[in-house]
């Protein structure tokens, strides 16, 4: 078994997979380099660096998979691999309390306005507590844009701190969001009109993109949060742009975004809107527990181990 690795991930996996053959770990390899070595490999672990589409799998002459060290799958084309019959994987059940308990941290820090506030004592030397006045989460209705295993965590985390959760989630039977005592909504407009908080956990596809745009955030409260820790696309960046600029929303924050680096982007320039660097899973625990499964997943199906 020979596997190349292009970005780098937790030791834990690495170590696993070098028993069984050869591991070239090729961090930062740029894609035209990847394509010219890549019929030398059996498998190929890959993170988000670029798009694995049609030309980088023509490369792989050999290759039995292709694997994502985390969840998203959308730059990779799938469906081309497969057709050539190449088994692509992830880890799904990883990092979820990662991203879940990440997605509280944003939650209070855009309500408590945390990073300003921290911002202005270190960096200006100031001592202003009033001018940094937020809400609290208790007693507020939190808005969950899917419920699955990351989203129901977040409502379990949320109703700790006092809040009433209702979701949206076409996939999930209502009996179900019940036993997690929350309130199953039929539509994304009644989810945003109820709710102080909105917090996305979506996939991103073709009925997600631009999900939240300009006549969604229109519905929600005067003064709104909104969080996004699915994907990058399911908001429409410009709509958030303008409707935190206008007030219509207090504060946002995002760990995905549309463009990643996202570059110059005026979002930046918006005292009320924050941005972590794709961190969700960015624990010590999930990295070594996605890089593990990942490696088990491979061997699995190379009938190695």
């Amino acid at each position: 078994m020979k596997v190349i690795i292009t970005e780098k991930i937790n030791d834990a996996g690495i170590e696993i997979l070098k028993k069984y053959g050869q591991v070239d770990c090729r961090f930062g390899i740029p894609k035209e380099d990847l394509k010219k070595c890549l019929a030398d490999y059996d498998v190929m672990i890959v993170r988000v660096a670029y798009p694995i589409d049609k030309e980088v799998i023509d490369c792989g002459k050999n290759l039995k998979a292709i694997c994502m060290n985390g969840i998203g799958l959308n730059h990779i084309d799938c469906d081309y691999a497969k057709e050539k019959g190449i088994a692509v994987f992830n880890v799904a059940d990883a990092s979820n309390d990662a991203v879940a308990e990440l997605a509280m941290a944003l939650m209070l820090n855009i309500a408590r306005k945390v990073t300003p506030a921290a911002n202005s004592t270190r960096q200006e030397g100031t001592w202003n507590k009033h001018a940094f006045t937020g809400v609290q989460l208790k007693d507020k209705v939190l808005g969950i844009l899917a419920l699955g295993k990351i989203g129901s965590r977040v409502a379990k985390y949320a109703q700790a701190f006092g809040m009433t959760v209702i979701a949206f989630d076409p996939y999930l039977d209502k009996s179900k969001a019940a036993e997690m005592n929350v309130e199953l909504v039929d539509t994304v407009e009644k989810l945003l009109a109820r709710a102080n908080i909105i917090s996305v956990h979506s996939p991103l596809t073709k009925e997600t993109y631009h999900m939240i745009g300009k006549d969604q955030i229109a519905l929600m409260p005067k003064g709104s949060l909104i969080l996004n820790l699915g994907r990058g696309g399911v908001v429409d960046e410009e709509a958030l742009y303008e409707a935190l600029k206008s007030g219509q929303l207090a504060g946002a924050a995002v760990d995905v975004m549309e463009q990643e680096p996202p570059g110059k982007n005026k979002l930046f320039e918006l005292d009320n809107f924050m941005a972590t660097p794709h961190i969700g899973a960015a624990t010590i625990e999930a990295q070594e527990a996605i890089s593990r499964k990942l490696a088990e997943k491979i061997l699995a199906h190379l009938n190695i181990a």
